[in-house]
């Protein structure tokens, strides 16, 4: 073999300006941003106890006032760059300084392509989970497995008008990537997030909420106090619509 060829080294060129995916020939998920289509969504909102909200909180987070959550199960069947995937996620009103979002301590999601993009790319906390969500006659169920085991479950009765448009406050989330000596960071940071959001078609209702005592979770602390409302419905979501960094703790 020529010296030419041994200096030519490898094929595959790379920039920090134009990022490719990993592993480099096949990436496991594509670069955003994402459209979800057709979007199956359950929500139950209740009032949780003020001191189990604070214990999933990072300091610099004020819960609000009501010590809301909102638990949202998903069923996402087209989405861009990822594919078809369920998740679930509690979303926690909070207040960073002047600026008021929502914070998402856990996420199930439920394929190695949505939990790797998830994380690597803008540090939503997912964990493996496979949600389930199916409605017959206004009657809505659903339930989270993590392992083999039920995290939690959700029903819901829904029914009358159309709700076509509702008001969802900004993502507020932590990434963190540790360094390889475990002393240190090489990101950390609070970001925050919107979604384009379109086709909405919910309909409003009651519901109930219930966490396993089986299961070794941390989001089972978040126990619900009183169910305030269940919204069950469709959208489409573009995602993000916009993304900025909050706050660096480099």
């Amino acid at each position: 073999m020529s010296d030419e060829k041994h200096d030519r080294g490898g094929e595959i060129e790379l920039s920090a300006l134009r990022p490719r995916g990993l592993p480099l020939l096949k990436p496991l998920y594509g670069l955003p941003p994402y459209k979800y289509t057709n979007d199956v969504v359950l929500m139950i909102a209740y009032e949780a106890e003020e001191a189990a909200i604070r214990e999933v909180l990072p300091r610099e987070l004020e819960p609000l006032a009501g010590n809301t959550v909102a638990m949202c199960f998903f069923l996402c069947p087209d989405v861009t760059g990822m594919g078809a995937h369920n998740f679930t996620m509690p979303c926690i009103p909070v207040r960073y300084g002047d600026y008021t979002g929502q914070f998402v301590p856990y996420l199930y999601t439920s394929t190695d392509a949505s939990l790797a993009c998830y994380r690597e790319i803008q540090g939503w906390p997912a964990v493996l989970g496979e949600t389930l969500v199916t409605e017959e006659g206004g009657l809505v169920h659903a339930r989270v497995v993590r392992g083999g085991c039920e995290v939690m479950s959700a029903t819901a009765r829904v029914g009358g008008e159309a709700i076509t448009t509702l008001d969802f406050l900004p993502i507020i989330l932590y990434k963190e990537i540790p360094s390889f000596d475990g002393q240190g960071c090489d990101a950390a940071c609070f970001i925050t997030s919107t979604s384009l959001l379109t086709n909405l078609n919910f309909k409003a209702g009651s519901g109930e909420l219930r966490f396993s005592d089986e299961c070794d979770e941390p989001i089972t602390r978040l126990k619900p106090l009183k169910i305030t409302a269940a919204l069950y419905g469709t959208l489409d979501d573009l995602y993000p619509e916009t993304v900025r960094i909050l706050k660096d703790l480099k």
